[in-house]
This record gives C-alpha cells, structure tokens and sequence, in this order.
C-alpha cells in the first residue's frame, strides 16, 4: 500500500506542484517527501504528511513530525519536537519548531531556532535562510 502512495503523490507532485514546476534557477525540482501517512484535502488544496517525516532535496535533509504542503499558499510547512535541517556538503545543521520553505528556496525556522554554519551558531525565533543548491 505504502508503494501505491508513493506513486499517487509523486504522481500529483508532478502535475500540480509549483515546488516541482517552477522554471526559475532556484527551485525545489528535485524534493522527496518520505512519511508514515500521506492524506490528500482536495477541498484545501493540500497534501498532510504525519510520522517520521524525512524531506531531501539537494545535499539537504530536514526532520519532523508534521508536513503540509499548501498548493494554494506554495509552501510546505513542517513541524517538530524540534524539526531539524542538515547538510553535510554545506556544513550546516539546525533545528526549531517550524520550517517554512518557499518556492524560491527561502527557509523559514520559527520557534526556538539554531543554525549552525561553518561553525558559526545563530538563535532566535526566527530565522530565514536562503538556501543555495550551487555553492
């Protein structure tokens, strides 16, 4: 059952998803959503994703619990005890109680939100990261 909803929402992210069609440089073509359960809100325009959510796109990861993917706002919005952000290639990793990512690859870390980045460390409630695919 799981393979036939991998293949149903793959199937609906490529027809309908502005992440995965958007023409622009930065874009998030390449996403992959894994998920304990996937439910499809036509009503809403939405997709909800619940339990051990693991979303990779570039060299990137990102953890949670939680995931909602709005068609009508272009955003997927992931929550978690604290979500958190990782990349090995890029040196950076992070956690907060919300992630926002746009299409134009904008990160939103809401709540309690750490980025570290080549050994830096920042903290706030919020902090918005322009993430870059190419250097």
């Amino acid at each position: 059952m799981k393979y036939y909803l991998r293949i149903f929402f793959f199937s609906v992210c490529l027809l309908y998803n502005p992440f995965l069609l958007s023409e622009g440089k930065n874009n998030l073509r390449d996403i992959s959503i894994n998920s304990n359960t996937v439910t499809l809100n036509e009503r809403n325009n939405s997709i909800l994703f619940e339990g051990s959510i693991e979303i990779n796109f570039g060299s990137f990861r990102i953890f949670g619990n939680n995931a909602l993917l709005s068609y009508e706002n272009e955003t997927l919005t992931l929550t978690g005890d604290p979500a958190s952000i990782t990349s090995e290639l890029k040196e950076i990793n992070g956690e907060a109680k919300k992630f926002i990512i746009h299409p134009n690859q904008s990160l939103e870390m809401i709540g309690n939100a750490t980025l570290n980045n080549n050994n830096q460390s920042i903290s706030s409630q919020l902090i918005t990261y322009q993430i870059d695919q190419n250097g």
